[in-house]
């Protein structure tokens, strides 16, 4: 079915007297079924629903399972009860010689119950006695010839992947993919992807290092190392490499990949591929999250782009490979993963859910694949760069105290050891909650008068920590008239382990360069990768030292200009401008 049967939709249009006839009829079914099949399209796409499995029983025959698939026009195909085949019988068979073949299913309507017919007054059918009464919507099985030495395409239908073709000879097709908007602070897969097109014995080693500014890889380097040794592969066979690495969070918006050519590295057999240019992926960075990004994306193809994805009749159930017998060919082996396309219904939900809660979360194993290694639970997590201490002290007051005296608590160990910690205190209140019909106990931080009728004294604190000794001292002042003896505190006390940064001085903190000095030619990019002594990690900010010395990005890739010499690049921790160290160019023709 093409797009032009389907759009514009039309309906009829009943009237009073309107005369119907059995091209009215065939209207009516035509609107209700190619909605119908349109929804299907666009809800779900098209693969197979349930079932329809494929069984080897014997070196000619294969059974397969019932089931349900949706078309590429939105066409239901169902297999209502198992069927066995001989493969001889399928259409297709007779071209096959040797090598594989793809076993698929496509919807078939065929005309049934023949009934006579009374009035036929069309000029075609006036010597036909009986027409068909119903129309039944059933299926046919297939074969489709894999021809030999054909690459088998790259199924790409994924419209926010940004792909890169790095080889593609005689022997080989070498592909790399990433998504095109990355979210920051999350992890992101890039494939290598490598088809072997021949059956010419040859391998393939592949190695790059891409710099990446706004990346990181599992170690926390800007920089990502690929390296594929000697690669054997059969023909028409498809591997994929994922390296998975994590966007930071900044304020850029875009930022790149680069892999120079001097570091690209391909041997085809015993050749040597030359690499005549530097791969540069320009990549968006986004603020939203992951499932937000792809149905953004996803929701951005427009109708054109979806009918060509989707406008196909054809349903690939397996893949069949075949041995020559001579006389005859037989079965060798079915393959079914990798070639079957499933659709994820919503009435399946809490089946999918259900069997997921058997395996570790998707985040959980994405941070896995990007750290290489287990992630503790919660519970294990038992230290903390924070520390916390709480209690309660009641302070005695002075009889017949005056409105501005000041009083005092005994020294109050907090527990937490000697060094700068923070303690909050918050005054102890009684009142009654007329919704429990009983007494609560209360604590109010702060300035307590915001509370009307809360506290039964007006009072002001302030706390003294004395750091070398590990206690503090809560003093109290009377604002109103005193009502009590005793007032009640709760106290809270923090600590942050701030011991690594701060002993370690600012003159200390340093940010070198792992390759100081550099030669590039005329427009080359370099990406000058850094490490932090004495520091965390921080924000960086690039600059060049004099005019006409080439460009630079917020991200740090450096372009050099067409000019010959020696030039300088100034990197900086942007919020401490003094942590900073000098690069340099070398830029000949």
């Amino acid at each position: 079915m093409k797009n032009s049967q389907l759009f514009p939709f039309e309906r009829n249009r009943y009237y009073a007297g309107k005369v119907l006839t059995s091209t009215d009829f065939v209207a009516e079914q035509l609107y209700m079924n190619n909605k119908r099949r349109f929804m299907n399209n666009i809800m779900y796409g098209f693969g197979v629903v349930c079932g329809l499995n494929v069984i080897n029983l014997d070196d000619m025959s294969i059974l397969i399972e019932s089931g349900v698939a949706i078309d590429g026009v939105g066409r239901e195909i169902v297999v209502d009860s198992s069927v066995v085949k001989k493969l001889s019988t399928l259409e297709g068979f007779d071209q096959l010689s040797v090598g594989k073949a793809s076993l698929c299913i496509r919807y078939k309507e065929t005309e049934v119950h023949p009934v006579y017919c009374v009035s036929n007054r069309t000029v075609e059918s006036a010597t036909q006695d009986y027409e068909c009464n119903r129309i039944e919507e059933g299926y046919e099985l297939y074969l489709v010839k894999e021809a030999s030495g054909e690459a088998v395409p790259f199924e790409i239908d994924d419209e926010f992947l940004y792909e890169e073709t790095i080889l593609d000879n005689e022997d080989f097709l070498l592909k790399l993919r990433i998504p095109v908007a990355v979210p920051k602070g999350k992890a992101v897969k890039l494939v290598i992807e490598v088809l072997k097109k021949t059956n010419h014995p040859v391998s393939l080693s592949f190695h790059a290092l891409f710099q990446m500014p706004v990346f990181t890889d599992p170690n926390g380097r800007h920089e990502l190392e690929i390296d594929l040794p000697s690669l054997e592969l059969a023909e028409g066979e498809t591997i994929c490499y994922d390296y998975w690495v994590n966007a930071e969070v900044t304020d850029l918006t875009e930022t790149n990949l680069i892999a120079r050519k001097e570091q690209i590295q391909i041997i085809s057999g015993d050749h040597m591929v030359e690499v005549d240019k530097d791969i540069s992926i320009k990549l968006q960075l986004e603020t939203v999250s992951p499932e937000e990004l792809a149905t953004r994306e996803i929701g951005k193809m427009n109708l054109e782009m979806r009918n060509i994805h989707q406008l196909n009749d054809q349903i690939k159930l397996a893949e069949i490979n075949f041995i020559n017998m001579g006389a005859s060919l037989i079965v060798e082996s079915i393959k079914e993963h990798g070639i079957k396309k499933y659709i994820a219904t919503p009435g399946e939900t809490y089946h999918r859910s259900r069997y997921l809660s058997y395996f570790k979360s998707p985040e959980k194993r994405l941070l896995q694949q990007f750290m290489g290694r287990d992630i503790p639970n919660v519970s294990d997590a038992v230290s903390s760069p924070v520390k916390m201490t709480s209690g309660r002290v009641e302070i005695p007051l002075r009889v017949n105290m005056k409105k501005g005296s000041v009083c005092y608590s005994e020294e109050i160990m907090h527990g937490l050891g000697r060094g700068n910690v923070y303690v909050a205190v918050g005054l102890e209140d009684q009142s009654q909650d007329v919704h429990f019909n009983k007494t609560m106990q209360n604590t109010i931080y702060g300035n307590a008068s915001l509370f009307e009728n809360s506290i039964n004294m007006e009072l002001e604190t302030a706390v003294k920590v004395m750091n070398d000794k590990g206690s503090f001292q809560i003093a109290v002042k009377l604002l109103g008239g005193q009502k009590s003896i005793i007032v009640a505190v709760n106290w809270v006390a923090i600590k942050f382990d701030l011991e690594d940064t701060v002993d370690a001085g600012f003159e200390d903190m340093r940010i070198v360069a792992e390759n100081p000095t550099v030669r590039l030619g005329a427009g080359d990019n370099y990406f000058f990768e850094v490490h932090f002594e004495n520091m965390q990690p921080c924000k960086l900010s690039y600059e060049l030292t004099e005019a006409g010395s080439g460009e630079i990005s917020d991200d740090g890739v450096y372009t050099a200009p067409s000019r010959e010499g020696v030039y300088e690049i100034r990197i900086y921790c942007t919020d401490q401008p003094k942590v900073s160290t000098y690069v340099y160019a070398i830029v000949s023709k």
